[in-house]
């Protein structure tokens, strides 16, 4: 088996906010997220990688209780992002991100607090509860009381831990045969994850689907291909700097491992764009046969305390 430094990993969950102090506060406030720092991105090669126009954003991370993972938000003030609408889990899209919390209940009565909404009351046994509802920007999210086995623990005083992010799909073999060949990741029982009494969590009660759950380290990746109701494509002009889940990255402390895996997801992309950061590492962004935004990423962790996978004070963001 690999080393962890020569292992892709699904190690970022980006997306696009229209009120960052909002949002970030919101995740910390009720789930423990902690800042990570922030950053401001704008130029040519910024504009080039993201395959945007005249890019001008500010991006704020956070971090939970795993080694190598991050949530990134940006806030775009160029291109201006459309506010999503009326888009259900079942349309095509990064739908959903799935959290494990440690203590369920205290993270009931943050939610009164914060103003979050579930759409349900918790379903399943005492241990094993689950329970959904949409962030500030409309994401869904889906809390979940059980665990899965996880290795990469480095802050255990930290009650969240981001799981699995749910994509939905066009065609399921074509997106599995893609995600598994590029990444070499391992399939878990689709049942694994969600059975059909939890399509009620999300108000698809008695809905119809084939999914597909791959593991890339301790996270998941859920593919679902929904049957009914039929999914809906993504809007006319759709850009990635519209409101909502942006895309994953796929990452790995190894350079020469992430340009692999690059040369590997070609196959199934466009061409996209990858940059090269010195010292740092590299970044590639890059759109799939089915329309979905996939970025790449070579993390040297001695720069983990600037590129957000360390938790950092407030006050070293730079302002949206």
């Amino acid at each position: 088996m690999a080393e962890f430094s020569d292992l892709m990993q699904f190690c970022q969950v980006a997306m696009s906010v229209t009120d960052m102090r909002r949002t970030h506060r919101w995740y910390q406030s009720t789930f423990g997220y902690l800042p990570a720092g922030g950053t401001v991105f704008t130029g040519d090669d910024v504009s080039r990688v993201q395959d945007l126009p005249d890019v001008n954003t500010t991006a704020w991370w956070m971090v939970d209780q795993q080694e190598f993972f991050q949530l990134e938000m940006f806030q775009y003030s160029h291109p201006s992002p459309r506010v999503s609408a009326g888009r259900g889990p079942q349309d095509i899209g990064y739908a959903m991100i799935g959290v494990h919390v440690t203590d369920f209940d205290a993270t009931l009565r943050r939610l009164r607090i914060t103003g979050g909404r579930p759409l349900t009351l918790p379903i399943g046994r005492p241990g094993a509860r689950r329970l959904c509802l949409r962030d500030p920007e409309g994401v869904l999210i889906e809390i979940m009381e059980d665990n899965a086995p996880t290795t990469t623990i480095t802050r255990p005083g930290v009650p969240v831990a981001t799981r699995f992010v749910t994509l939905s799909v066009f065609d399921l073999e074509e997106a599995r045969q893609q995600w598994l060949d590029a990444f070499d990741l391992e399939e878990d029982d689709a049942g694994a994850l969600h059975h059909a009494e939890h399509e009620a969590l999300w108000g698809l009660r008695g809905a119809r689907r084939r999914t597909s759950v791959l593991r890339a380290g301790d996270r998941m990746i859920e593919l679902v291909q929904y049957l009914d109701p039929p999914p809906n494509p993504r809007p006319a002009g759709y850009r990635i700097s519209d409101q909502g889940l942006l895309n994953i990255a796929m990452g790995s402390r190894s350079q020469s491992t992430t340009e692999r895996a690059w040369e590997r997801l070609g196959r199934y992309c466009g061409e996209g764009n990858f940059l090269d950061l010195g010292g740092a590492g590299a970044v590639g962004y890059t759109t799939d046969q089915q329309g979905f935004s996939i970025e790449l990423l070579a993390a040297n962790p001695a720069w983990d305390d600037v590129k957000g996978f360390q938790p950092q004070p407030s006050n070293t963001a730079p302002g949206p």
